[in-house]
């Protein structure tokens, strides 16, 4: 008689829940890790630690709503790693009155967590969250901040509105919600801070 060995972790599994506000189904691809999810058909945004699921804000679509340029749910390879998209977010920012706004896209893989991809009229940035602190120089005519050993200029802060949401996110979101954003540059490499209340990433 033989005994069978340890049966292997299985694949992690996506999650099907129905939207509170209109009933849709939704599919939660972060198990655990959302924060917020936002359904597709009716525009709620919803708590996702919540097992009812509480609507948190209802947000009207303008008619010229955008739409991802990669769907909710495409898988691909980053760095050789698979990902999947689970969030689209538009945001915009103001400079001398004129407005300009790119996309942001959540990206998650069970195993290494979230990345991050963000575009601007056909420019892609791979984004991920530094792993520790740059240090910051505020003296000098330009800010700097040195990390790993590189340093980066300031370039511009402004503050980023939140126009419109699809999916779910590891953090709390709301349309119209505003955050202080800094960027400073060393070609080809941009370092971000975006600062809400006290929280800063």
């Amino acid at each position: 008689m033989s005994s069978a060995g340890p049966t292997p972790p299985g694949k992690p599994q996506a999650r099907a829940l129905n939207c509170p506000g209109c009933g849709a189904a939704l599919t939660l691809r972060s198990f655990n890790n959302a924060v917020t999810i936002v359904c597709e058909s009716c525009h709620s945004i919803l708590d996702a630690k919540d097992p009812n699921l509480q609507i948190l804000q209802r947000f009207k679509v303008a008619t010229d709503e955008v739409r991802p340029l990669i769907p909710l749910g495409t898988r691909g390879k980053i760095r050789g790693t698979d990902y999947e998209v689970i969030g689209f977010e538009r945001r915009t920012i103001h400079v001398d009155g004129i407005p300009y706004s790119w996309q942001e896209y959540v990206l998650f893989n069970p195993y290494k967590g979230f990345r991050y991809l963000t575009e601007y009229n056909g420019h892609w940035n791979d984004v991920s969250v530094l792993k520790a602190l740059p240090e910051v120089r505020p003296y000098g005519s330009v800010p700097t901040v040195k990390y790993l050993g590189e340093t980066y200029r300031h370039f511009q802060t402004a503050q980023a509105g939140t126009a419109f949401l699809l999916g779910e996110f590891p953090w709390q979101v709301r349309v119209g919600e505003s955050a202080t954003v800094t960027d400073y540059v060393s070609p080809p490499r941009v370092l971000s801070s975006g600062k809400t209340g006290n929280e800063v990433t």
